[in-house]
């Protein structure tokens, strides 16, 4: 984890190298058939449901996220080609995927256009064997180039000739970066080029490319102009992937935090000594010192519920018996990944700035590992949509434009859970009171919001981000309560002899006392005056 962040990717002669020991490390991974793991059988794959390989892919993700893009970027192309690849292309290409010989990216973002992908410049032209040519440039490229397999298949968003302006005239393509000859062997030349590499901030490891498509073949990938609709298989999948991400930087940051803390000595616990034959006590016993690993620790174990609850929707979804089923199941999942995302990438990111606390200044400096995972959090806020466009996406589109009832089952999901155990014993019934008045404000706080957005459009965008943080908060606490009633009755039978179930409890309580009390003053942003930012000149913002 630390090496490659310090060795970094190299490009050389449009050839990128990945630091010492990711080839050897992607070989045993492919070899022991762990990125297949949620394949389909007849492609080589496990064909084990996408809730058991999440629970791989957080293992590996909390080891060394870097490194586990690599096979995660992968994973969605394969995705995207089993939803709208042809059947030549999926044979062709899938196997591939599955045994690790080949491995895939999603190439969006262009030098002048990221969120907004009607801008879009990359070109393609079909050509008379039914195959197009593509000519364009794409930056931020996870994984687009590396030395980890032979070759690279890049899912691409392109116009063609005479296409509607915006994003229903975008197409997708399938681009490899070395072309198959007729006898089964890559062609030698590449097909797309490497022309830089960005010296980032963080996951320094994993190759983030500045692509270049200069006369590239490339093929179709289901029907014209369907691009954004298909591509959104990949998105959808890379969001909560992010959302993973979160959880990943969580608990590596708790891990750390807590052998650091039971180990580091400095000053006397306030209410006494605890060890009076060593110089000072150990900086576990001190009240701030525990809020930063329990912040950490609380924020992990809810959204790994949340990510991996999310999954077993996923399954459903996977396994629906007929499309109106499917509908209901991609609609149910559609509300939950914004707020997956946004929240728990920003949460993820304070996790760290918690955890690095408790080493003090042994957290700024390189060597400890703090700094790494503060560094590498911070891109989950920003790739795969920024929290802003989350949060936009969530009031817009989820909400406020939503033909479905969502939102509303969604309220009553966490209603029915705090109902059923308000009159419940001891600290679960004081959590489910208030996660019942909690919920009760988020529903009038929805109410609010769209009354604001009649009168002023502005009202959606300035409320945004507060409404998906308060969202966030209320499914951290909803996922709290169902882990502290199970808890509670493992405790109450005496069958926790390690005390693990009591940890529950003890975690459930610290969120609910220290943690979900801040969607109130999130609810009461949202409902400010739009006036209070919209009204300010931008030309007087300098003085």
């Amino acid at each position: 984890y630390m090496s490659g962040d310090k060795e970094g990717c190299v490009l050389k002669d449009d050839i990128v190298t990945t630091p010492k020991g990711y080839k050897e490390a992607y070989k045993a991974l492919s070899e022991a058939g762990w990125i297949g793991i949620s394949s389909p059988a007849e492609f080589g794959g496990q064909n084990l449901p996408s809730s058991v390989g999440m629970i791989v892919k957080e293992m590996l993700a909390t080891s060394n996220w870097a490194f586990g893009m690599y096979p995660g970027l992968t994973a969605g192309a394969s995705n995207t080609l089993m939803a709208w690849g042809s059947e030549e292309q999926k044979k062709q290409v899938l196997p591939k995927f599955v045994d690790g010989t080949w491995s895939g990216t999603m190439c969006l973002t262009e030098p002048h256009c990221g969120t907004d992908l009607g801008q879009v410049k990359t070109k393609a032209v079909k050509n008379a064997d039914g195959t197009y040519t593509l000519n364009g440039t794409k930056i931020f490229i996870s994984a687009g180039d590396h030395d980890l397999t032979e070759n690279v298949i890049h899912i691409v968003l392109a116009k063609l000739p005479g296409a509607v302006e915006g994003t229903k005239g975008i197409s997708l393509f399938l681009v490899p970066r070395h072309l198959t000859k007729a006898d089964g062997t890559l062609d030698t030349k590449k097909n797309v080029i490497c022309t830089g590499l960005e010296d980032k901030m963080g996951i320094k490891a994993s190759s983030t490319c500045q692509m270049t498509f200069d006369n590239s073949i490339g093929y179709l990938i289901g029907t014209e102009s369907e691009g954004m609709k298909e591509m959104f298989t990949f998105m959808n999948a890379a969001r909560l992937g992010t959302a993973l991400q979160g959880v990943a930087h969580s608990e590596l940051a708790f891990q750390n935090a807590l052998a650091y803390a039971r180990e580091r000595r400095s000053m006397r616990a306030l209410n006494g000594t605890i060890d009076k034959d060593a110089v000072a006590d150990t900086i576990i016993n001190h009240g701030n010192v525990r809020h930063n690993i329990m912040f950490a620790k609380a924020i992990a174990e809810a959204g790994r519920c949340f990510v991996f609850d999310m999954c077993k929707i996923l399954d459903k979804y996977e396994a629906a018996p007929d499309a109106i089923t499917k509908k209901a199941w991609d609609q149910e999942l559609g509300l939950l990944t914004p707020i997956a995302k946004g929240w728990l990438t920003e949460m993820g990111q304070e996790a760290a700035s918690h955890a690095q606390q408790v080493f003090g200044g042994h957290g700024f400096i390189k060597g400890n590992g703090m700094e790494q995972i503060a560094r590498d959090a911070r891109i989950s806020t920003l790739y795969e949509g920024t929290t802003g466009i989350q949060a936009l996406d969530l009031i817009g589109r989820k909400v406020l434009l939503a033909k479905n009832n969502e939102v509303n089952k969604l309220g009553a999901k966490i209603n029915a859970l705090a109902k059923a155990n308000l009159f419940g014993k001891g600290e679960v019934s004081s959590m489910a009171w208030q996660l019942w008045i909690y919920q009760k404000s988020w529903k009038f706080l929805i109410a609010r919001i769209k009354v604001g957005a009649l009168k002023n459009k502005d009202f959606i965008g300035t409320a945004s981000e507060d409404f998906l943080m308060a969202s966030g908060y209320l499914m951290g606490a909803y996922y709290w309560l169902r882990m502290a009633t199970v808890a509670h009755e493992k405790v109450a039978k005496k069958q926790d002899p390690e005390g693990f179930y009591q940890m529950k409890i003890d975690t459930a309580n610290f969120y609910f006392q220290r943690v979900f009390p801040r969607m109130n003053a999130h609810v009461q942003i949202c409902t400010s005056d739009a006036k209070t930012l919209m009204r300010v000149k931008q030309e007087n913002l300098d003085l």
